[in-house]
């Protein structure tokens, strides 16, 4: 989508060079709308393509045709391997940076030389089966991993930059398809970025109910900001995750009334609550009836 349309603008837009077989790149700046504060990309693009944009510069906001929506703004990465998706695509700003379009199929023999050489093993059906699972895009946002490249990229030259990204792009496609677990349990990745990491942070919400959490616990586990989590867990679940969570423990908790004989105070324990009176209070106002009445009526 983004090579097509930087492709249609004048010569004077971007450069595109080489680097190996059916990967291409582009440093590219486009003019900040004069009379707009957003214009608007064409939605399209060509099967087949994995794009990866380093943005240096301004902002790019994507709209999935189901309403959700995602935003990378400099320093951060925006990966797109499908449009069909989106409904819309715009940028604000003076929108540059540094954009990778691969051609699976042409960059197929390349990509796997440049993995065997490094040892990695990249399985190309996982990272289409997590993009299509983020309607095709993901954003790489204010983690650990992406300020560190950014802050890398601050002491290369312009063409060092193009060739380091090239680099960094296949790392994400490694990245993406990585299962290995983390010494904590948790998943090797991109530092949870904003689409599919959160189903990471959802599971994580789910097998630890009985715990204290709390958006602190879950930044320090998961290695991002406050902001980032809350925002980046609204877009991909459409709720706040303060609401998530109550949900989960209440509807946990009107399971296990229903299906065990369990005490509500233990149960109310399970699912978090240290208090019986502040979990009584909060399963009234979510189903409407006490614990123990709910009890009854099963």
């Amino acid at each position: 989508m983004l090579k097509e349309y930087l492709l249609s603008q004048d010569s004077g837009t971007g450069r595109w060079s080489h680097s190996m077989p059916g990967v291409e790149i582009c440093r590219f700046s486009l003019p900040e709308p004069e009379q707009e504060p957003l214009r608007p990309i064409p939605v399209c693009g060509a099967p087949l393509q994995f794009e990866v944009l380093f943005c240096l510069t301004g902002r790019l906001t994507v709209r999935a045709l189901q309403g959700t929506s995602c935003m990378v703004e400099a320093p951060g990465i925006f990966l797109l391997s499908d449009s069909s998706a989106l409904r819309s695509c715009q940028y604000s700003g003076n929108l540059g940076g540094v954009l990778i379009a691969v051609d699976a199929k042409a960059a197929k023999e390349s990509l796997v030389t440049v993995c065997a050489t490094l040892g990695m093993r990249l399985n190309t059906s996982i990272v289409k089966e997590k993009m299509t699972a983020s309607n095709g895009c993901v954003v790489l946002l204010g983690t650990p991993w992406t300020q560190a490249l950014f802050e890398t990229m601050q002491y290369l030259s312009e063409d060092a930059q193009e060739q380091y990204c090239v680099f960094k792009s296949v790392e994400i496609l490694y990245l993406l398809c990585s299962e290995t677990p983390a010494p904590n349990g948790s998943a090797v990745g991109l530092d949870y970025p904003a689409f599919p990491g959160m189903s990471e942070v959802k599971a994580y919400i789910q097998a630890h109910l009985n715990e204290k959490l709390t958006i602190e616990v879950l930044c320090k586990q998961f290695s991002v900001s406050p902001t980032f989590l809350k925002e980046s867990f609204r877009r991909a679940y459409g709720t706040p995750i303060h609401n998530f969570l109550i949900q989960q423990r209440l509807q946990r908790a009107r399971r296990l009334i229903r299906t065990t004989g369990m005490p509500i105070q233990k149960i109310a324990q399970s699912v978090g609550y240290e208090s019986a009176s502040q979990f009584n209070a909060a399963f009234k106002n979510h189903f409407g009836v006490t614990p123990g009445q709910y009890r009854k009526m099963s």
